[in-house]
């Protein structure tokens, strides 16, 4: 049966440092190649003309906008629905202690968030938070 130290081969001691046989330095003196001159290349842009996209700002009233899906310019249409704002002044006024009113805030407009789509396709334009 072998030993264990014959199974595996003999390391050698750690590397020599650097500048003990007279090895490459780390900073060198003179450049070995020379740079080739540097080439230069007009490259000629293309023309790009971008359409501006106009805000329009959306109320709590239907708008004139521009849909981005069907391009019509037109009147939108305006859906309203509660939001976390609705809630919150529902649970506040039911704790102050007015349980018959409630439901105030659920038929206030002023309360609830304005969607805005569009009249033509139904696509989403955008919305108003009061």
């Amino acid at each position: 049966m072998e030993s264990s130290s014959n199974l595996y081969p003999k390391v050698a001691d750690a590397p020599p440092q650097y500048g003990e046989f007279g090895g490459p330095s780390m900073i060198p003196t003179e450049t070995l190649y020379s740079s080739p001159p540097a080439a230069v290349i007009t490259v000629q842009q293309p023309n790009v003309f971008m359409q501006g996209w106009t805000q329009t700002h959306l109320g709590p009233m239907s708008a004139m906008a521009t849909c981005p899906s069907c391009q019509a310019r037109q009147f939108t249409t305006v859906n309203h629905e509660p939001n976390t704002k609705t809630h919150l002044l529902a649970l506040l006024i039911c704790i102050m202690g007015g349980i018959c009113c409630c439901c105030i805030p659920y038929c206030v407009k002023s309360c609830q968030t304005a969607t805005h789509t569009c009249s033509s396709c139904g696509a989403y334009i955008g919305s108003h938070q009061n």
